[in-house]
Order: C-alpha cells, then structure tokens, then sequence
C-alpha cells in the first residue's frame, strides 16, 4: 500500500495567511501611491495654470502701444492697486470648458487673482519693467500658502 497522506503537496493556512498579509501591505501602499499622485497633479495643474496665465499677461501688456495707459508706471504684486482710473489686478474664472475668462459668472468665486506692477527704469530712458503675479485661489497642498507665479520682463523703446 502507498501512504497518500504523506504525499500530498499543496499551501499550509500559515502559508496563505502570509501570503495574504504581503499582498494587503503591498495593496495598501499602492493606494498611498494613488493618492499621492492625485495630489501632486492637481499640484502640478495649479503651478501650470498660473504660470500660463502670467504669460499672457505679460504678453498683453507687451503687445500694447508705447503710449498706452495700460504701460503707465504704477500697481503692486502684493494688493489690488487702481491709479488714475487704470486696474492694476483683476480676477480669472476657469469654465467648465476650459475657457478662461475675466468675466466671473454671477454667484461664482474666481479661481485665480492676477497683480501686475510697472515700474520706471531708473536708468534707461523709454524702459518699464513690467512684473505679473498670479495667485491660485483654490485650496492647494500648501496649507499656509496658494500656489503662485510671478513673472517679470523688461521692454523698452
């Protein structure tokens, strides 16, 4: 007679449950990599967002006229500032479709705020240094701080 009980290959319950353990472990830190990668993106969306708008600032204010009031030495990167009638800031909403707007739709909180300065060149003549600010004003992943971008160039004539 042959002894089948002896035999017999297969997994012990202590074999499985090990097995079991390492594969919840390794589960559970793959979750932890999923959301730390869901938070670095919308990160990354926000820096990428106001990096983007503060470009098209700044090629706004470049693509205006020598004599435009718009380019007249004035605003703060740090508050809103009004001189002579001229907006030195204004507030950016984002659409559902992607378009971004100035216009902020009624009942609607802006998603980004916008702070330009123009500064005088103290040494060359017909020079502005023109700085833009973008500050994200969703909640980011700095608890103390949004997300922002400053920007600044130099045009002269």
């Amino acid at each position: 007679m042959i002894d089948t009980e002896k035999n017999q290959a297969g997994f012990t319950i202590i074999e499985v449950a090990v097995a079991s353990v390492i594969s919840m472990v390794g589960l559970i830190m793959l979750a932890g990599l999923f959301t730390l990668a869901i938070s670095q993106n919308r990160l990354v969306k926000q820096y990428t967002s106001t990096t983007i708008l503060a470009q098209e600032k700044l090629e706004e204010l470049n693509a205006v006229e020598n004599n435009d009031n718009r380019l007249k030495p004035g605003g703060s990167l740090t508050a809103g500032a009004a001189v002579n009638g001229i907006n030195y800031y204004d507030s950016v909403y984002v659409e559902d479709s992607g378009l971004v707007t100035t216009n902020v739709p009624q009942g609607q909180t802006p998603h980004y705020r916008r702070f330009w300065s123009i500064q005088a060149d103290p040494e060359l003549r017909n020079t502005v240094v023109i700085a833009v600010r973008v500050v994200s004003l969703q909640p980011g992943r700095n608890v103390n701080r949004a997300e922002e971008t400053t920007l600044s160039t130099v045009r002269s004539w």
